[in-house]
Protein backbone atom coordinates (compact mmCIF):
# COMPACT_ATOMS: atom_id res chain seq x y z
CA UNK A 1 0.00 0.00 0.00
CA UNK A 2 1.31 3.36 -0.82
CA UNK A 3 2.27 5.98 2.13
CA UNK A 4 1.27 9.48 2.95
CA UNK A 5 3.48 11.89 4.79
CA UNK A 6 2.59 15.30 6.04
CA UNK A 7 4.57 17.83 7.41
CA UNK A 8 3.70 19.91 9.95
CA UNK A 9 5.62 22.14 12.58
CA UNK A 10 5.33 21.79 15.97
CA UNK A 11 2.80 23.32 18.17
CA UNK A 12 2.12 25.14 14.62
CA UNK A 13 -0.05 27.00 14.91
CA UNK A 14 -1.00 26.53 18.32
CA UNK A 15 -1.08 23.79 19.81
CA UNK A 16 -4.79 23.59 20.09
CA UNK A 17 -5.01 23.30 16.74
CA UNK A 18 -1.90 21.31 16.17
CA UNK A 19 -3.78 18.32 18.35
CA UNK A 20 -7.05 18.55 16.54
CA UNK A 21 -5.23 18.68 12.99
CA UNK A 22 -3.31 15.42 14.65
CA UNK A 23 -6.67 14.17 15.57
CA UNK A 24 -8.09 13.98 11.76
CA UNK A 25 -4.51 12.56 10.60
CA UNK A 26 -5.27 9.57 12.87
CA UNK A 27 -8.94 9.57 11.64
CA UNK A 28 -8.17 9.25 7.98
CA UNK A 29 -5.07 6.75 8.44
CA UNK A 30 -2.01 9.53 7.47
CA UNK A 31 0.80 7.08 7.40
CA UNK A 32 3.59 9.32 8.68
CA UNK A 33 3.66 12.82 10.27
CA UNK A 34 6.86 14.89 9.35
CA UNK A 35 7.43 16.93 12.77
CA UNK A 36 8.91 20.33 12.12
CA UNK A 37 11.56 21.51 14.72
CA UNK A 38 11.18 25.20 15.65
CA UNK A 39 13.98 26.78 14.38
CA UNK A 40 15.47 30.52 13.83
CA UNK A 41 17.21 29.79 10.98
CA UNK A 42 15.24 26.82 8.11
CA UNK A 43 17.28 28.20 5.25
CA UNK A 44 16.45 25.78 2.81
CA UNK A 45 12.27 26.27 3.27
CA UNK A 46 10.27 28.75 1.61
CA UNK A 47 8.20 31.67 2.98
CA UNK A 48 5.31 29.67 4.40
CA UNK A 49 7.96 27.36 6.62
CA UNK A 50 9.92 30.19 7.90
CA UNK A 51 7.02 31.86 8.87
CA UNK A 52 5.77 28.62 10.36
CA UNK A 53 8.79 27.99 12.69
CA UNK A 54 8.73 31.62 13.42
CA UNK A 55 5.75 32.05 14.79
CA UNK A 56 5.76 28.58 16.70
CA UNK A 57 8.95 30.35 18.45
CA UNK A 58 7.10 33.68 18.83
CA UNK A 59 4.88 31.91 21.42
CA UNK A 60 7.87 30.70 23.15
CA UNK A 61 8.33 27.43 22.12
CA UNK A 62 11.71 25.44 24.01
CA UNK A 63 13.44 22.02 24.26
CA UNK A 64 10.97 21.10 27.13
CA UNK A 65 7.71 21.67 25.34
CA UNK A 66 9.06 19.86 21.95
CA UNK A 67 10.00 16.75 24.24
CA UNK A 68 7.26 16.71 25.95
CA UNK A 69 4.78 17.31 22.84
CA UNK A 70 6.86 14.19 21.30
CA UNK A 71 6.18 12.10 24.11
CA UNK A 72 2.01 13.25 23.84
CA UNK A 73 2.31 12.38 20.21
CA UNK A 74 3.99 9.20 20.64
CA UNK A 75 1.59 7.64 23.68
CA UNK A 76 -1.36 9.17 21.52
CA UNK A 77 -1.48 8.07 18.25
CA UNK A 78 -0.51 5.12 15.62
CA UNK A 79 1.12 6.55 12.98
CA UNK A 80 4.97 6.90 12.25
CA UNK A 81 6.79 9.97 13.64
CA UNK A 82 9.72 11.37 11.50
CA UNK A 83 11.47 14.67 13.10
CA UNK A 84 12.69 16.79 10.58
CA UNK A 85 15.45 19.59 11.36
CA UNK A 86 18.29 21.36 11.05
CA UNK A 87 21.52 21.30 12.47
CA UNK A 88 20.52 24.17 14.36
CA UNK A 89 17.48 21.91 16.11
CA UNK A 90 19.84 18.55 16.31
CA UNK A 91 21.94 21.03 19.31
CA UNK A 92 19.11 23.19 20.34
CA UNK A 93 16.69 20.31 21.31
CA UNK A 94 19.25 17.76 22.04
CA UNK A 95 18.02 15.25 19.34
CA UNK A 96 20.15 12.88 19.36
CA UNK A 97 20.06 12.01 23.32
CA UNK A 98 16.87 12.89 25.27
CA UNK A 99 14.88 12.58 22.33
CA UNK A 100 15.75 8.94 20.82
CA UNK A 101 12.96 7.14 21.52
CA UNK A 102 10.05 8.92 20.31
CA UNK A 103 11.20 9.57 17.25
CA UNK A 104 10.94 6.55 14.40
CA UNK A 105 12.90 8.52 12.04
CA UNK A 106 14.97 11.90 12.03
CA UNK A 107 16.20 13.87 8.77
CA UNK A 108 18.65 16.52 9.28
CA UNK A 109 19.09 18.38 5.83
CA UNK A 110 22.30 20.23 6.70
CA UNK A 111 23.91 17.57 8.66
CA UNK A 112 24.28 13.81 7.85
CA UNK A 113 23.00 11.82 10.43
CA UNK A 114 23.96 8.25 10.75
CA UNK A 115 23.05 5.09 11.92
CA UNK A 116 26.15 5.67 14.42
CA UNK A 117 24.35 8.85 15.70
CA UNK A 118 20.52 7.58 15.48
CA UNK A 119 18.91 3.80 14.58
CA UNK A 120 16.53 5.83 11.97
CA UNK A 121 18.32 8.41 9.85
CA UNK A 122 16.34 9.30 6.74
CA UNK A 123 18.29 11.02 3.85
CA UNK A 124 17.27 13.75 1.32
CA UNK A 125 18.16 12.81 -2.52
CA UNK A 126 18.14 15.09 -5.39
CA UNK A 127 19.15 15.33 -9.36
CA UNK A 128 22.28 16.36 -8.82
CA UNK A 129 23.66 13.54 -6.93
CA UNK A 130 26.31 11.30 -8.01
CA UNK A 131 25.98 7.50 -7.92
CA UNK A 132 28.56 7.03 -5.53
CA UNK A 133 27.33 10.38 -3.24
CA UNK A 134 23.91 8.14 -3.84
CA UNK A 135 25.42 4.99 -2.35
CA UNK A 136 27.03 6.18 0.40
CA UNK A 137 23.72 8.09 1.80
CA UNK A 138 22.16 4.79 1.04
CA UNK A 139 23.90 3.00 3.94
CA UNK A 140 22.80 5.60 6.47
CA UNK A 141 18.90 5.73 5.05
CA UNK A 142 15.97 4.13 6.84
CA UNK A 143 12.21 3.58 6.41
CA UNK A 144 12.29 5.74 3.55
CA UNK A 145 14.32 7.39 1.42
CA UNK A 146 13.30 11.50 0.83
CA UNK A 147 13.40 12.00 -3.10
CA UNK A 148 13.11 15.45 -4.06
CA UNK A 149 10.90 16.16 -6.76
CA UNK A 150 13.17 18.60 -8.13
CA UNK A 151 15.97 21.62 -6.76
CA UNK A 152 14.59 24.80 -5.05
CA UNK A 153 13.22 25.21 -1.83
CA UNK A 154 9.84 24.20 -0.64
CA UNK A 155 6.96 25.53 -1.69
CA UNK A 156 8.52 27.26 -4.36
CA UNK A 157 7.18 24.82 -7.30
CA UNK A 158 3.57 25.41 -9.31
CA UNK A 159 3.47 21.83 -10.30
CA UNK A 160 5.49 18.78 -9.38
CA UNK A 161 8.54 18.73 -11.68
CA UNK A 162 9.36 15.09 -13.09
CA UNK A 163 13.27 15.69 -12.34
CA UNK A 164 12.50 12.47 -9.77
CA UNK A 165 11.70 9.94 -11.47
CA UNK A 166 15.44 9.32 -12.71
CA UNK A 167 16.63 9.99 -8.63
CA UNK A 168 13.83 7.60 -7.75
CA UNK A 169 15.17 5.26 -10.52
CA UNK A 170 18.61 5.08 -9.32
CA UNK A 171 17.62 4.93 -5.67
CA UNK A 172 16.00 1.55 -6.50
CA UNK A 173 18.82 0.76 -8.45
CA UNK A 174 20.76 0.44 -5.08
CA UNK A 175 18.62 -0.32 -2.75
CA UNK A 176 15.08 -1.65 -1.56
CA UNK A 177 14.15 0.52 0.68
CA UNK A 178 10.76 2.41 -0.28
CA UNK A 179 11.36 6.14 -1.93
CA UNK A 180 8.79 8.52 -0.90
CA UNK A 181 8.55 12.18 -3.44
CA UNK A 182 8.74 15.35 -1.52
CA UNK A 183 8.30 19.32 -2.58
CA UNK A 184 5.63 20.79 -4.84
CA UNK A 185 2.76 18.24 -3.74
CA UNK A 186 -0.05 19.87 -2.97
CA UNK A 187 -3.54 18.16 -3.26
CA UNK A 188 -4.69 14.32 -4.64
CA UNK A 189 -3.86 15.10 -8.25
CA UNK A 190 -0.02 15.17 -7.70
CA UNK A 191 -0.16 12.32 -5.40
CA UNK A 192 -1.58 9.91 -7.39
CA UNK A 193 0.47 11.40 -10.31
CA UNK A 194 3.72 10.52 -8.16
CA UNK A 195 2.30 6.66 -7.02
CA UNK A 196 1.25 6.39 -10.94
CA UNK A 197 5.30 6.89 -11.41
CA UNK A 198 6.37 4.28 -9.46
CA UNK A 199 6.85 6.49 -5.92
CA UNK A 200 6.29 4.41 -2.17
CA UNK A 201 4.53 7.44 -0.52
CA UNK A 202 4.15 11.62 -1.02
CA UNK A 203 4.98 14.27 1.57
CA UNK A 204 3.14 17.08 1.46
CA UNK A 205 4.57 20.03 3.58
CA UNK A 206 4.34 23.58 2.70
CA UNK A 207 0.71 23.27 0.86
CA UNK A 208 -0.54 21.31 4.03
CA UNK A 209 0.91 24.07 6.62
CA UNK A 210 -0.22 27.00 5.00
CA UNK A 211 -4.12 25.22 4.80
CA UNK A 212 -3.61 24.23 8.67
CA UNK A 213 -2.85 28.00 8.91
CA UNK A 214 -5.33 29.32 6.98
CA UNK A 215 -8.27 26.83 7.14
CA UNK A 216 -11.21 25.67 9.24
CA UNK A 217 -11.09 21.97 10.96
CA UNK A 218 -13.85 21.28 8.23
CA UNK A 219 -12.39 21.88 5.50
CA UNK A 220 -9.24 20.45 6.49
CA UNK A 221 -11.33 16.90 7.01
CA UNK A 222 -12.29 17.33 3.67
CA UNK A 223 -9.04 17.50 2.48
CA UNK A 224 -7.66 14.38 4.16
CA UNK A 225 -10.62 13.06 3.06
CA UNK A 226 -10.00 13.49 -0.44
CA UNK A 227 -6.56 11.90 0.21
CA UNK A 228 -7.37 8.81 1.65
CA UNK A 229 -8.71 7.67 -1.64
CA UNK A 230 -5.86 7.49 -3.58
CA UNK A 231 -3.94 5.15 -1.52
Amino acid sequence: MKQLALYLPCCFPNETKFFDVLDLMEKYKVDILELGVPVTNPHMDGAVIKESHQQVLNQGFNKADFKQILARIKEQYSFKVVVMTYAEGLMEYDLLTSCKNTMDGLLCVDRTVTIEDFHSPIQIYNEEMTDEVLKEQLEHNRLFAYCMSGIGKTGSFHHVPNNYMDTMKRIKTFSSIPVYIGFGIKDQRDVASVFANGADGAIIGSYFVNLVATSTMEHIENYLNELKYIR
